[in-house]
């Protein structure tokens, strides 16, 4: 610092309440924003006007207590902004605005002063506006660090909340207006909810799905678990296939959805039907799943050990047979059931004659014992093929063991 800027600094600093009053009138005049007593008490505004030129002046007379930290009523400024949730640019502006009172008394000084030429008062510049820009940076420093400290709060409650509804605390008197007043949705629209497996590389199964709704004026809240992400989406008059369709390409993995449900309350049974829905794809599907779509294969999923009972009970007999004659078989009967018992439907379907069609079908009725016309025995089989897929690429853990010195 020159001498000169040492010199007047510590002539200031003993008119430091003036100084004060000078600039609370200017952010009151100039920076309207930055006061609001909601946030920022007039008291406050004060007591931070005169922490922060204080220290600006003892940095200017080299004036700083011996171990004090010269820039902690800026820092401690920027932390409590952050705190209020004061705009950081709002911040920054009053900070200048502290400056040029400094600067303003010091050029009053200076014309009172017949020794200072237009060199010392530019340098005299100088000397202040560094100040004010190293200040001004360590404010924005703490300012910085304490938002994200804040929004790691913010998100660790946002979680909490989320958790909260999923365990079913919606029913709770009080808690839903609390919880969609902090998430920011509305407590009684209808909803629904998706769960997403994680993909392949282990990114969320949909690919920034609050912001693709959110374009078209659909709030949702997205909220990664252990191994899913979970949605809750409010309709708000929205068609549900209108969100799916905003959603669908960013499908990067299996995708649940919940049948619509009414309010915040509901979205802890939402949340069970969208991972019932979930498990209705294979394990290394990927694509949208609606339960009120897949209802079938809903039901198996819902009872695992029911499912492997009906697969080995139906299908036990083909599912031994050697993996390529298995294949033709599984894919001969699938193709029957789909094409509604129909042989010529069957063939075209396979792309071979209707005639070996025939031949297989007999071949599955002597092997399962069953009668494939019979709609007793359809159902069966429909459901037994529909527990099959649900296993994935793979087969019944008794045919894998068999199989498995063949795989690579």
């Amino acid at each position: 610092m020159t001498e000169l800027s040492q010199r007047m600094a510590r002539v200031l600093i003993t008119r430091l309440d003036a100084l004060t009053d000078a600039l609370v009138d200017d952010i009151l005049t100039e920076n309207p924003g930055y006061h609001d007593a909601a946030l920022v008490s007039l008291a406050e505004l004060s007591r931070s006007c005169r922490s922060n030129l204080e220290r600006v002046l003892q940095l200017l007379g080299d004036t700083v207590p011996t171990g004090a930290n010269p820039f902690d009523a800026a820092m401690a400024t920027g932390a409590r902004r952050a705190e209020q949730r004061v705009p950081l640019d709002s911040v920054l502006r009053s900070f200048r605005l502290g400056g040029r009172v400094i600067w303003r008394a010091m050029v009053r000084l200076a014309k009172e002063d017949d020794s200072v030429d237009r060199d010392q008062l530019l340098d005299l510049a100088t000397s202040l506006w560094t100040v004010v820009d190293e200040t001004s940076s360590e404010l924005s420093r703490a300012y910085r660090h304490a938002e994200v400290q804040l929004r790691q709060l913010d998100t660790h409650r946002r979680h909490a909340l989320v958790e909260d509804l999923l365990r079913g605390r919606g029913r709770e008197a009080g808690f839903i207006d609390q919880a969609a007043t902090e998430l920011g949705l509305p407590a009684a629209s209808d909803y629904v909810v998706l769960v997403a497996d994680l993909a392949a590389d282990g990114t969320p199964g949909l690919a920034m799905p609050q912001d693709a709704l959110a374009v078209y004026g659909v709030r949702s809240v997205w909220e990664p678990r252990a191994q899913t992400m979970v949605g809750l989406v409010a309709l708000e008059g929205h068609p549900v296939t209108h969100v799916l369709d905003l959603l669908r390409g960013g499908v990067r993995a299996r995708v649940g959805v919940s049948p619509a449900v009414h309010g915040l309350a509901e979205v802890a049974a939402g949340h069970d039907l969208a991972l019932l829905a979930l498990r209705t794809l294979p394990t290394d599907g990927i694509g949208l799943a609606q339960l009120d779509e897949r209802l079938p294969e809903a039901l198996v999923a819902r009872s695992p050990e029911l499912a492997e009972r009906l697969l080995h009970a139906v299908l036990g007999p083909l599912l031994r047979l050697p993996p390529g004659e298995r294949q033709v078989l599984l894919d001969t009967l699938r193709a029957w059931l789909e094409t509604n018992r129909s042989a010529a439907g069957t063939a075209a379907r396979l792309y071979c004659h209707r005639n070996t069609v025939l031949n297989r079908l007999r071949r599955l009725t002597t092997l399962l014992g069953r009668d494939l016309q019979d709609h007793g025995s359809g159902l069966s089989l429909a459901l037994a093929l529909i527990a099959h897929d649900l296993r994935g690429a793979g087969t019944p853990a008794q045919g894998r063991t068999r199989h498995s010195g063949h795989s690579a």
